[in-house]
């Protein structure tokens, strides 16, 4: 005889529920403590005054806040199941359970232990890979907004800049746009004083005298209005500060996790075209062990790349609306797919051949990358169950 416990985690407060061996439901009394030492051993002296031994300890992978509590308990010998929340709505919703509180929530994922018997793990592992992928993706991710804001300033102090660059946040643009932020103080600098702008991203190569006359010309018949230069240039010497900032912190997190990427797994992730170190430790945090899935269709519904039908009405007229991305998944993967599907089309010749054939059977752009965060996808699968580096002849455990 044994009993499951189910946590339901909150940031301050915990709700703790037991459901005994052969009971359908956890009983109905719960106990409260605190996310404090005080509160860890208040559940460690309750559990261990149990008749019955505690065979798993259930919590949801609520955010951050489960971490802590799920490294202490692992420490002290009891075996702790994360599941999805979405595992435990679900789990609730089929038992028709109306109730929503802590203590509900709790008897619900004591109730779910004892029935479904989730697989038990170390936590913690692959914790730190994850956090580090996850905050550098949020670097970048944030210093595209800051290009965002860069562009709107573009548009309003120069505009034409987009007829020299099209991107007015590429190095070479931002190269002039540190020493001139608007039209009119383009106009105000001498060509050879514009040619020997450098860029500092890359290589240190200077914009050059052709360019420099392009953007004299532009400038001197740029529509901007002056009444905004002064607040347009302040805010451009801000934003491009931030930029640079993210630069140097995107810069450092790469390198951090270049430092935990170590094992065969990793570099034969990195074999594959497209697959940098964000995005080999991305894969590798949220997959964590692929061996946990049977086959790659379980991989793309993880992810939420999987086809999900949408007939009804007239959506069923029309097989291009009738099927959408599911969207359901891990959304930090699905990102990673994404940025291998993109760079993928340019330099994988699997993903630039699907890419391609989707195109020619009358499939949209967006339509044909998400066909291709799919085939990225199998691609790691293969990759990492074969045990081989990326070969785009041999293609183990792929399909076509």
């Amino acid at each position: 005889m044994s009993v499951t416990v189910g946590v339901d985690i909150g940031a301050y407060k915990h709700a703790v529920a037991v459901c005994r061996q052969g009971a359908r439901e956890a009983e109905r009394k719960a106990l409260k403590i605190s996310a404090n030492r005080q509160g860890f051993d208040e559940l460690e002296a309750w559990m261990s005054r149990q008749p019955e031994p505690v065979a798993t300890v259930v919590m949801e992978s609520s955010g951050h806040y489960w971490w802590n509590l799920a490294s202490h308990l692992r420490r002290r010998g009891y075996p702790v199941a994360v599941v999805n929340p979405l595992e435990a709505k679900y789990f609730a919703k089929s038992r028709l359970q109306r109730s929503k509180s802590d203590p509900a929530d709790a008897r619900t994922l004591a109730a779910l232990g004892m029935r479904d018997q989730p697989r038990t793990s170390d936590p913690l592992v692959g914790a730190e890979l994850k956090e580090a992928s996850r905050f550098a993706m949020r670097l970048v991710r944030e210093q595209a907004q800051a290009c965002q804001r860069i562009q709107r300033l573009v548009d309003i102090g120069f505009p034409e800049l987009r007829e020299a660059w099209d991107d007015p946040t590429c190095v070479s643009a931002l190269a002039v746009l540190r020493k001139a932020p608007t039209a009119r103080a383009v106009t105000r600098m001498r060509v050879d004083s514009l040619a020997r702008l450098r860029r500092p991203g890359d290589g240190g190569r200077a914009i050059g005298p052709a360019k420099a006359g392009q953007l004299k010309r532009l400038a001197a018949e740029s529509v901007a209005a002056p009444e905004m230069e002064d607040q347009v240039a302040f805010e451009m010497q801000l934003l491009i500060s931030q930029y640079d900032l993210y630069e140097q912190q995107i810069a450092s997190a790469e390198k951090k996790l270049q430092s935990l990427l170590d094992g065969d797994v990793a570099h034969r992730l990195l074999t594959i075209p497209g697959v940098g170190p964000a995005t080999a430790a991305t894969l590798m945090a949220e997959i964590g062990d692929i061996w946990r899935f049977d086959d790659v269709d379980q991989l793309l519904a993880y992810a939420g790349v999987h086809p999900r039908e949408q007939s009804s009405g007239k959506k069923g007229a029309n097989p291009e609306t009738s099927w959408t991305m599911a969207k359901t998944g891990n959304a930090y993967l699905r990102a990673a797919a994404y940025r291998m599907a993109v760079v993928g089309i340019q330099h994988n010749p699997i993903i630039r051949e699907h890419y391609a054939r989707k195109r020619g059977e009358g499939k949209s752009a967006m339509n044909a990358v998400g066909h291709c965060m799919s085939k990225s996808l199998s691609l790691v699968w293969g990759v990492w169950r074969s045990r081989k580096n990326f070969d785009p002849v041999n293609r183990p455990g792929l399909r076509t």
